[in-house]
């Protein structure tokens, strides 16, 4: 059997737009803030046309959900407009399908149905989709779409940024939109530069949690040693355990950046992401990065990376063999500090 058509539909990180004066939407995805952006649409649209519209919310997996879902849906003595928001629609069962397919086509409210997407409630879904619900897709972002949201959220702050502050709000924050949103509220508010730079992105976000090890990386892999070395001390100044994680995280920079560069010229990015384990939108980067890298001096980075490793695990390698030695944490961030800028300052030439 052919899925629904509407299980083709494109990801999207601006559903709102296409939806806004739709009467009944299902609201299909697991991602709740551009659900709820979908919902602040309809009712703003409802409320351009009567600012007395009111909002009445059904929870659909409810033991009395049939009896509210129908009193919402039901215009009152005064006629007073609505729009009626019915979350976890996975939960509905067929009475409940029936009476928001009824709802719709009565047209006397104006419907958003929440539904998770998934497995659990497909049928409903399909149901409410071939029953007239548009569909507005609300799934998990993730690649090129997230930089489409940055720049869509930059778009309507009237302001731009380079590709590469993207990148690093992005390396930053992770692609959780509803905190990049607020992250790029944030910047558009307190940073006068336009566009914006990596450096006012820096400014604000090196601080955000679990992050700093990423920001190594990219600061090593793009040969920047003054960063590297205020990154890696200012993570280390506010955890003095991370140094496992930092250099974790440059070492898994630098085996991606020599996968990406033994990739032969003219492979499709989305080929090289996958023989490299990284995110597509990185590939570019990658590459222009793997160019100024001489292919010895690579290798050399990533054996340095392994001692300075074991270094911050309190292991003293010497050559080929472990010491029977242990070192003190101050050793191992002195030895991974090290691992850092020797990388940074020998990438163009092999250490002779």
């Amino acid at each position: 059997m052919t899925p629904p058509a509407q299980r083709k539909a494109p990801a999207s990180t601006a559903p709102e737009a296409d939806v806004a004066g739709s009467r009944a939407v299902l609201a299909l995805g697991a991602e709740d803030f551009l659900a709820e952006r979908v919902v602040a649409a309809i009712i703003a649209a409802a409320r351009k046309d009567d600012p007395t519209v009111e909002r009445r919310d059904v929870d659909l997996a409810s033991d009395s959900a049939l009896g509210t879902l129908v009193e919402a849906c039901s215009p009152n003595l005064f006629g007073d407009a609505a729009v009626v928001v019915a979350r976890n629609a996975d939960s509905a069962d067929d009475p409940l399908v029936a009476a928001l397919l009824g709802a719709a086509s009565a047209g006397e409210v104006r419907l958003v149905v929440l539904h998770p997407s998934g497995q659990k409630g497909r049928k409903v879904a399909d149901a409410l989709a071939k029953g007239g619900f548009t569909v507005a897709p609300c799934e998990k972002a993730k690649g090129r779409a997230v930089d489409d949201f940055i720049g869509r959220e930059l778009h309507a702050a009237k302001r731009k940024a380079t590709p590469a502050a993207v990148e690093a709000l992005r390396m930053a924050i992770g692609d959780d939109l509803r905190s990049l949103s607020a992250a790029v509220a944030q910047l558009v508010s307190d940073v006068q530069d336009d566009p914006l730079t990596p450096e006012s992105v820096a400014l604000y976000y090196d601080g955000v949690a679990d992050v700093p090890g990423y920001l190594v990386s990219d600061a090593v892999l793009g040969g920047r040693a003054v960063e590297v070395l205020r990154r890696a001390r200012w993570a280390l100044l506010n955890d003095p355990g991370a140094g496992p994680a930092l250099s974790a995280a440059v070492a898994s920079g630098l085996r991606g950046l020599a996968r990406v560069a033994s990739t032969p010229r003219g492979t499709p990015d989305a080929e090289v992401a996958r023989e490299a384990g990284v995110p597509p939108f990185k590939v570019r980067t990658l590459r222009e990065q793997a160019s100024r890298w001489h292919p010895a001096a690579l290798a050399d980075a990533i054996v340095a990376m392994a001692v300075a490793d074991a270094a911050v695990k309190g292991r003293d390698v010497d050559g080929r063999a472990m010491s029977e030695e242990g070192l003190d944490r101050e050793q191992g961030t002195y030895a991974l500090e090290r691992a850092l800028l020797h990388a940074v300052r020998h990438r163009s030439a092999p250490d002779r």
